[in-house]
């Protein structure tokens, strides 16, 4: 196994936050390992062409929710942890630029086993075009152990 320095984790929400961190974590843990956790909200307002205020108000409640998960997130861990959010329409080349400039050597992101995941996940994405390791954890849905 190679021995990582730095990992990234992508995170949507409370569900997969917690256990992507948990297992980032553990990973850190026995590589001493540095961790970034990451979460991505789309720039509606790039899709606008005419300038909209009611566009910045969605961007801005998102990032304010982002926020509000980092914080929760961050309570569950004893391990240090950077945070990351990425407002864009460009989720390949932003991740690839922060693993560049970042020094990441592993991705970590999760994967719900829906038959609309078939579909709108973008692990596939994340494995095919990324220059890193990708590690793929399965989400259990809420609820379930």
């Amino acid at each position: 196994m190679a021995c990582y320095r730095h990992a990234l984790v992508l995170i949507e929400d409370q569900n997969d936050g917690l256990v992507l961190l948990e297992h980032a974590a553990s990973v850190a843990e026995s590589l001493d390992m540095t961790i970034t956790l990451a979460h991505i909200s789309d720039d509606y307002r790039s899709m606008n062409y005419v300038a909209d205020s009611m566009m910045n108000d969605v961007v801005a409640d998102e990032i304010i929710r982002a926020k509000t998960l980092f914080s929760q997130l961050l309570l569950t861990t004893p391990h240090p942890v950077n945070v990351r959010h990425f407002v864009t329409l460009r989720r390949l080349e932003e991740i690839e630029q922060c693993i560049s400039q970042s020094g990441i050597d592993l991705l970590i992101a999760g994967h719900r086993n829906r038959l609309m995941s078939m579909f709108t996940s973008r692990c596939m994405s994340y494995i095919n075009n990324l220059d890193v390791d990708v590690m793929i954890k399965h989400i259990l849905p809420a609820g379930q152990k």
